[in-house]
C-alpha cells in the first residue's frame, strides 16, 4: 500500500464524517436550540443530559422525520468516501481507512471540539459498501434476537454490529474487514461510554430507566412499539 494513498483516505473521510448535520439541520429550523445541552425529559420531573450530538439528539428537538433525515444524511457522508476509495482502487483496502476515518470524525469531528454523535449511522454506511448483503443479515438477525429470543429492545439497537464480525469472519474470511468491523465496534463503544456512564449514574440514583427513555425519543419508540407489538401474548 502506498502510505500517502492511505493517508489520504483517513483524512478525507475525517474531514467529510466531521460534517455535523444535526447540528447544521437544527440551527437551520431551530436557531434558538443548542443541542450541546439537550435532554430527555422524564416522569419525575427530571432531565437525562444526552453527550452525544447526532441524529437521535436532533430527533428529540426536531422530530422523527429530521432526525431520520438526519441519520440517512449521516450513512451517506461515510457512504461516499468509503464508496469512492473502493471504485478507484478494487483491490486495496483504502477504502476500509476511508470508512474508519468517517467514523471517527463522526464521533470526534473536528469543526465541533471533538463532541459528536455515538456512530451508528456512519457506521452502517461504510459496511454498506463493504458488504451490503452482511448488513442485512445481521440486522435482521439482530431484530429477531431482539424481539422474539431475548426479548431485549436494546439488543435490537446494539446487536447488528456486532453480528457483523461474525459475518464476515464465517462468510468473507477476509482479515482485513475482520479488523475493520472489530475496530468500528470498539469505536462505537468508545463513543458511548460517557452517554452509558451518565444513564447508569442516573438510574442508580432512580432518575431514569431504559423503558422510560427510550419512549423519549423517536426511534426508541419505534422499537418499543414493535418490541411490545411482538412480544404481547396471543389469546
Amino acid at each position: 500500500m502506498d502510505s500517502s494513498l492511505l493517508l489520504l483516505a483517513v483524512l478525507s473521510g475525517y474531514l467529510i464524517g466531521s460534517i455535523s448535520f444535526a447540528r447544521l439541520i437544527a440551527r437551520t429550523l431551530k436557531p434558538e436550540q443548542d443541542l450541546n445541552q439537550v435532554q430527555i425529559p422524564l416522569d419525575s420531573g427530571d432531565g437525562h443530559r444526552l453527550r452525544a450530538v447526532g441524529a437521535t439528539t436532533a430527533s428529540i428537538v426536531l422530530g422523527a422525520k429530521w432526525g431520520g433525515i438526519i441519520a440517512l444524511l449521516d450513512i451517506i457522508k461515510a457512504f461516499v468516501p468509503t464508496l469512492i476509495f473502493r471504485l478507484i482502487f478494487p483491490d486495496q483496502i483504502y477504502y476500509l481507512f476511508a470508512g474508519a476515518g468517517a467514523i471517527a470524525g463522526h464521533i470526534w469531528p473536528l469543526y465541533h471540539r471533538f463532541r459528536g454523535g455515538y456512530g451508528l449511522s456512519p457506521v452502517l454506511g461504510a459496511f454498506l459498501v463493504m458488504d451490503p448483503l452482511g448488513v442485512l443479515v445481521s440486522n435482521a438477525l439482530s431484530m429477531f434476537l431482539g424481539l422474539v429470543v431475548l426479548r431485549d429492545a436494546v439488543i435490537v439497537m446494539v446487536a447488528g454490529t456486532w453480528l457483523m464480525v461474525l459475518w464476515v469472519w464465517l462468510v468473507r474470511g477476509d482479515p482485513a474487514m475482520i479488523i475493520f468491523v472489530l475496530v468500528a465496534n470498539l469505536l462505537l463503544g468508545f463513543a458511548a461510554i460517557p452517554e452509558l456512564s451518565g444513564y447508569f449514574r442516573d438510574r442508580k440514583s432512580g432518575k431514569v430507566n431504559i423503558d422510560e427513555a427510550m419512549q423519549k425519543f423517536p426511534m426508541g419508540r419505534m422499537i418499543q412499539k414493535y418490541f411490545l407489538k411482538t412480544t404481547k401474548p396471543r389469546d
